[in-house]
């Protein structure tokens, strides 16, 4: 565990209850502070006061397209690090996360060693304080 990570907040817009379990807690055992949401809505409430340093953020919410809320995050916070983790691994859907600002693509199923380095990549690149 990264000390300097410690509470560092990520936010995972993840729809999927089993995922949500998964990833908060791997988040939890690798020092962060994860904050969950289920749908956009909740995405946008919770990014407007938790005000994380990291979002994870799956493509296909109950309430629209997760692309989204790649434009809006980026409208905020263009510093913002976005990792799109989502089962949809077309080359299209990549791109565009990509060109709408998400700074990373991961596709599920994912290895944990990956989504754990890519967030301290990302983290250490954008120094979120």
């Amino acid at each position: 565990m990264n000390s300097e990570n410690r509470m560092k907040k990520i936010l995972i817009v993840e729809d999927n209850k089993h995922l949500q379990f998964t990833l908060s807690t791997l988040m939890e055992e690798s020092g962060y502070k994860p904050y969950v949401s289920g749908n956009k809505k909740k995405a946008i409430t919770d990014f407007n006061l938790k005000k994380p340093d990291l979002i994870l953020l799956d493509k296909k919410l109950p309430d629209g397209d997760g692309m989204d809320l790649i434009i809006k995050f980026k409208g905020v916070n263009q510093k913002l690090p976005i990792i799109m983790l989502t089962a949809y691994g077309e080359t299209k859907i990549k791109d565009q996360a990509i060109s709408l600002g998400a700074n990373a693509f991961i596709t599920k199923p994912f290895d944990i060693t990956e989504l754990i380095t890519t967030i301290e990549n990302l983290l250490k690149a954008y120094n979120n304080n």
